[in-house]
């Protein structure tokens, strides 16, 4: 498997498998406000526009040519997105996909002490296996679901 920085023309196919992965596995726990809040956020348009402006960085995991996870990070340590096609959960896309996040935000910002996500509930005992600490309970905002967490960086 091999990891890149995604450009704008492959930007449409990532948000394909963000929505496939959130549609099978985060969709059927959120009401229809979340979810619409969700489709809202993800709008091709719109993360276009934050992707040309550095707002959002997007990288893909591919095997072979077929793209199988994808990871989104704000500036300056924040992982937006990171979805995972079901049939390649438990091989390490997404640990991978977090590592190359982490080492982009410490080569842009070495004095950056910690990541931060807003994990959705599928994702919260992932995170934790990863060395992520819950930092309240679940909260719910525009019917979105999530627990922030964040995690220290090792200097």
């Amino acid at each position: 498997m091999q990891i890149c920085r995604l450009n704008t023309s492959q930007l449409r196919t990532a948000l394909e498998l963000v929505w496939e992965v959130f549609d099978e596995y985060e969709a059927p726990d959120y009401e229809e406000m979340g979810i619409k809040t969700f489709q809202h956020f993800i709008e091709y348009h719109a993360m276009l526009d934050k992707m040309e402006s550095g707002e959002m960085k997007f990288w893909g995991c591919y095997q072979n040519s077929y793209m199988v996870g994808v990871i989104a990070i704000r500036p300056i340590q924040h992982i937006s997105l990171l979805f995972v096609r079901g049939q390649f959960h438990h091989l390490g896309v997404a640990s991978r996909l977090v590592r190359m996040a982490i080492s982009d935000i410490r080569e842009g910002k070495p004095e950056i002490p910690y990541v931060t996500v807003n994990s959705s509930p599928y994702a919260v005992e992932f995170y934790k296996k990863i060395g992520f600490k819950p930092l309240g309970p679940e909260e719910t905002r525009d019917g979105i679901r999530f627990t922030s967490m964040r995690r220290t960086l090792d200097m």
